[in-house]
């Protein structure tokens, strides 16, 4: 039986994190590695050493061990310099946030990133579920899916998604944000 889930509690109590977050806890972000400063944006409960590991404003995790080095609402303007960032690593976090909110993060990211900077996004991509008939036989995740409106689904309503991607669109946001692309699909 598909899972369905709304997002209407869920959106306002990270919005109210979100004020709260900005009010009082809004920073700029550590200095962890003298030689290249990497940012691990939308890090979660992954952090990675040498990386600056940000997160949203997870209030509950404030005194916590394993909180973000640098946590911040990414639908709002960075607090970071310009030209800052020699590496921005960003998975599984673009599709969190509105079409015009990733502009503006996209933005954002470009004015700090220094130039010849490299930036890593990972998405899912909504070409492979339009593909779910041929891959279900070949793609084990793909096999839990019971029919096509299932996947979708599971891509456009599951996890809080508010946005989907593909590469064409990944690729004109992108460069219409200013970023020369070399983009790799694996």
């Amino acid at each position: 039986e598909p899972r369905l889930y709304t997002h209407g509690f869920s959106q306002s109590v990270w919005r109210i994190f979100g004020y709260i977050g900005n009010a009082f806890f809004k920073s700029y972000p550590p200095v962890k590695n003298s030689d290249k400063n990497l940012l691990n944006l939308g890090s979660g409960s992954i952090n990675l050493d040498q990386f600056v590991n940000a997160d949203f404003f997870r209030l509950h995790k404030l005194f916590s061990k394993d909180k973000a080095d640098w946590m911040l609402d990414i639908t709002k303007p960075l607090k970071c310099k310009d030209n800052f960032w020699d590496g921005i690593l960003m998975e599984h976090t673009n599709e969190h946030i509105l079409y015009s909110d990733n502009y503006n993060l996209l933005k954002e990211l470009y004015r700090t990133m220094k130039p010849g900077g490299v930036i890593r996004i990972v998405v899912p991509d909504l070409d492979k579920y339009l593909e779910w008939d041929n891959l279900r036989k070949t793609v084990n995740k793909m096999d839990r899916y019971k029919s096509l409106p299932e996947a979708i689904c599971n891509l456009t309503q599951n996890h809080l998604h508010m946005s989907v991607w593909n590469y064409d669109l990944m690729k004109e946001v992108l460069s219409s944000v200013g970023f020369e692309l070399t983009i790799l699909i694996f």
